[in-house]
């Protein structure tokens, strides 16, 4: 998720409790609220911020919050056992977290893993709801596979294994979700929206890295469980990631550093098209792209870079007709977007900053092909959206 270095990367929430697996009793499941997983693969160098993010989630959770919600966390860290665990009001009116289940030791960024989770938590009775969200927290490299270099990941990390875009695809098979929350980073991406745009219609992520401390879940639990207005509530939740660390004084121990986006998913088969017509047949054109001039969005090495700003690399092939028809269709994808001026990144033991150009920055990514990268390029054509627009 977060690249998290120092302190934080992007991928957020949850936590369930109480229920244990072997009562006999009948419980009756209220469908009025929304029940949420946070799948947190924090076995590996966030493992410290998990716990953080657990006790701000529980914060977060007080009063009503919930809204007659399920507040469920899977919690998979360096220094305990995986765990299932319930966050609800308690019968004194306080809140409070209970361990519904603990594991054996396993592989959370495994495919029968994960999807074991999601079906252990919304198939079951004392849970189950009309209404589903899902927050996935780790590390994050947007697409980007595991094998390009030994620090990449896609979403998630569990101590040396870690999970591709495809394999996130597989696990999440047949759900669809009120919305996808990734307190990861670089995670707004337009080849991982596309890989998850049946799975629901909208994806709150960060295109660049998110910090250590990630997502502030103690302000914004209420708004994953909010009624009526989706879209709404996630702008809610960007707005509030944003101003916590834009409104950040010099000298705090956070930077002013925080991207964010929400993307809807139903536009993305337009988009495609769009770009299908701009991009098609056109490899040497790409190859030759003056990447200098072109707006990156992450510092994950020094040799080369992968991710940059999607309307700024369209904006270098298309025709002024064809960009214009591109940005009415982003618009319909990006439905918002915010950043500060500075992206922060870890970068050799410190903390380095590049600067985002606020007129050029689309709020997405997308990847580059490189005639220099040619086992990127080669497994870039795994991806669902590479299939439907460069094939």
């Amino acid at each position: 998720m977060k690249s998290k270095t120092f302190f934080f990367s992007f991928p957020f929430l949850l936590i369930l409790a109480f229920f244990g697996c072997c009562s006999n009793e009948e419980l009756i499941p209220s469908a009025s609220g929304r029940t949420v997983l946070v799948y947190m693969a924090a076995d590996n160098s966030l493992n410290r911020y998990s716990y953080d993010n657990i006790r701000d989630i529980i914060k977060g959770a007080e009063g009503d919050n919930l809204n007659n919600g399920k507040l469920l966390v899977y919690h998979d860290s360096a220094s305990e056992p995986p765990r299932l665990i319930q966050i609800k009001k308690g019968a004194n009116g306080e809140t409070e977290q209970e361990i519904v289940r603990t594991y054996e030791d396993r592989n959370s960024v495994d495919v029968a893993v994960m999807r074991s989770v999601l079906d252990e938590v919304f198939t079951d009775k004392r849970y189950k709801s009309d209404n589903n969200a899902l927050l996935l927290w780790s590390h994050g490299t947007a697409w980007l596979p595991s094998d390009v270099k030994n620090y990449l990941r896609s979403y998630g990390q569990d101590k040396s294994d870690f999970m591709e875009i495809n394999d996130l695809k597989e696990s999440l098979r047949g759900y669809k979700f009120d919305f996808i929350i990734f307190d990861d980073c670089y995670m707004a991406n337009v080849e991982v929206a596309y890989a998850l745009r049946n799975n629901t219609d909208y994806i709150l992520a960060s295109p660049t890295e998110v910090l250590a401390d990630g997502l502030p879940y103690q302000h914004i639990v209420k708004y994953m469980f909010e009624k009526g207005n989706i879209p709404q509530s996630l702008k809610n939740i960007g707005n509030t990631f944003y101003n916590y660390y834009e409104e950040q004084s010099a000298g705090s121990h956070y930077p002013k550093s925080a991207s964010t986006t929400l993307v809807n998913t139903t536009a993305l088969d337009a988009l495609a098209t769009v770009c299908r017509e701009i991009v098609r047949g056109k490899e040497e054109n790409i190859y030759s792209l003056p990447l200098e001039n072109i707006q990156l969005i992450e510092r994950l090495g020094y040799r080369y870079h992968a991710l940059y700003d999607m309307g700024d690399f369209i904006r270098q092939l298309a025709s002024p007709e064809q960009y214009a028809r591109f940005e009415t269709a982003l618009e319909d994808v990006v439905i918002y977007k915010e950043t500060t001026d500075i992206a922060y990144y870890a970068g050799e033991g410190d903390l380095r900053g590049f600067p985002i150009d606020r007129e050029r920055f689309c709020g997405i990514s997308a990847y580059i092909p490189q005639q220099n990268l040619e086992s990127l390029n080669e497994w870039y054509k795994r991806l669902d959206w590479y299939k439907s627009v460069y094939e």
